[in-house]
């Protein structure tokens, strides 16, 4: 898929319990950034929040790239795994205000990083180490001034869902089962689901048989 397609989505990957929350509340859920793996990650967003003056920044990552293993295996948890994918307009459009900016993720060498001025603060919740570009992040960030959150719910329209992608190892008895409650909650009758291949693909399969004389 080109980037010009891709670019027109963010995919959310995430636990089932969190895309559960978000079909039944209509909503995404900012968290802290406090735990993130990525050091200099967390280090960036305290920088960025005391130079905001605000009692705490929270956040919410979505990547613009197509699925690859480092997603499923790095942000969801094996068979609980399920990707969330939003129509990037409609979404920027439901998150706009509450003190909410989101934006695509830089990836920079130290060296760019280094030639950055403090008149470029407002960039430090979008930017990481040039080795996680294959990720091309796209971030959710909210300051909050009055008092300090860990997490800050924001509503969003369900039509800006374009589909829910199940995870590669989930067996399909669990995917249909799940296909049929989805479908049970309140807007999501229509909703498109579909069970990723990426680990378990028949049309691979069949072009690697082909390919061996073995159709």
């Amino acid at each position: 898929m080109a980037t010009r397609t891709l670019d027109k989505f963010v995919r959310r990957y995430t636990t089932l319990s969190s895309a559960r929350d978000t079909l039944v509340h209509q909503r995404l859920v900012l968290l802290s950034p406090a735990k993130w793996d990525d050091t200099n990650d967390v280090e960036f967003m305290e920088l960025y929040r005391a130079q905001a003056g605000a009692k705490s920044v929270l956040a919410l990552c979505c990547a613009m790239a197509s699925e690859t293993y480092h997603h499923w295996r790095v942000f969801t948890q094996g068979m609980e795994g399920v990707c969330i994918e939003f129509e990037k307009a409609a979404l920027e459009a439901a998150v706009r205000g509450h003190g909410v900016i989101a934006g695509p993720v830089d990836y920079l060498r130290v060296r760019d990083l280094e030639a950055l001025t403090p008149h470029e603060a407002r960039r430090l919740p979008f930017v990481k180490r040039e080795g996680y570009s294959d990720e091309r992040e796209w971030r959710i960030v909210a300051t909050c001034a009055e008092e300090p959150r860990l997490t800050l719910p924001i509503a969003i329209d369900l039509g800006s869902i374009t589909r829910l992608v199940l995870n590669p190892w989930m067996p399909p008895v669990l995917a249909d089962n799940l296909r049929a409650i989805i479908r049970g909650l309140p807007g999501c009758g229509r909703l498109k689901i579909e069970a990723s291949a990426l680990t378990n693909s028949d049309r691979w399969k069949a072009a690697g048989k082909k390919i061996a004389g073995a159709a």
